[in-house]
């Protein structure tokens, strides 16, 4: 089948990527960074089908945006940015990877967008009325630190807001799906960074102490639920390859006989889920929003 073979010393045009040799030991952040550079052609219409659901939930908590200098922090194809600036918003988004950044200018014209680290924001003190986060917050190395940037250049009284995924103990189906599969038929890569914990921030608890410490009030916090379908099973590891950089990397580092394997559990896992003609997988995510003191 073949569904996770990609060579990992190759681009999406087959070209060699510099800089890596397999078996390389690389941090967090660089593997984040390769793996979003990658999968910006296709990211908007897999697992953006999912983030997308949550663009007016999180509009919605920030109020209205009209004239308001807005920022989208790891905006990625610009969708969160470009939904604020047909609402009247002056909208900002800035993402790590370039390849993210050129689609969403292109897509969204009426929004600016550049390259930078959520982590160091190549913007002043106090420069925006309101933020937002769209499920970033799993792929930041230091966490902490990009919370404290987006406090930074907020005005005091500026509006934020974030979405993370709340995971399997709150009905995240599709990464215990995945995990139990890949636990069943598949080895660690040992080679891989440790990667922070993806849902430290779906505990509320956890959310507000950290929002707290990096200069915040938090003045909402609630589960919204969403969900990705498809017809066909075989939809299901390639979206995963496709949209999900440190479980990607896990698969395709098995030998082909294991990927195959994983790939033919999770057709036959995913046909046993079919009701109404679909495959359906629950992604809920803790929304917050707080204000900047």
């Amino acid at each position: 089948m073949q569904v996770f073979g990609l060579d990992r010393n190759r681009d999406t045009s087959g070209q060699s990527r510099p800089g890596y040799r397999a078996g390389q030991m690389i941090t967090f952040q660089d593997m984040e960074h390769e793996g979003w550079v990658e999968r910006a052609g296709r990211y908007r219409d897999l697992f953006g089908t999912i983030t997308s659901q949550a663009i007016e939930p999180l509009l919605e908590a920030l109020g209205n945006l009209d004239q308001a200098d807005f920022l989208d922090i790891a905006c990625g194809t610009g969708e969160l940015a470009g939904t604020a600036a047909r609402r009247g918003a002056r909208a900002q988004g800035v993402d790590f990877a370039a390849a993210m950044v050129s689609q969403a200018a292109e897509r969204y014209p009426y929004a600016a967008f550049r390259v930078g680290d959520a982590q160091d924001l190549p913007f002043a003190d106090g420069a925006f009325d309101a933020a937002a986060c769209a499920f970033g917050i799993p792929h930041f190395a230091d966490p902490e630190r990009a919370l404290r940037e987006a406090r930074r250049v907020l005005r005091k009284g500026g509006r934020f807001a974030m979405t993370t995924w709340s995971g399997p103990r709150h009905g995240g189906e599709l990464f215990a799906f995945v995990d139990d599969i890949i636990a069943e038929h598949g080895t660690p890569d040992d080679s891989l960074p440790v990667p922070p914990p993806m849902f430290r921030f779906g505990d509320a608890d956890e959310c507000r102490r950290c929002l707290a410490a990096a200069g915040f009030d938090v003045t909402d916090v609630r589960m919204i639920d969403l969900v990705w379908s498809s017809f066909s099973a075989r939809s299901i590891p390639e979206m995963i390859d496709w949209s999900l950089v440190w479980t990607s990397r896990v698969l395709r580092s098995q030998q082909p006989e294991v990927r195959d394997r994983i790939a033919r559990a999770m057709d036959a896992a995913g046909e046993a889920r079919r009701q109404g003609g679909k495959i359906a997988f629950r992604f809920p995510a803790l929304l917050v929003a707080a204000t900047a003191r």
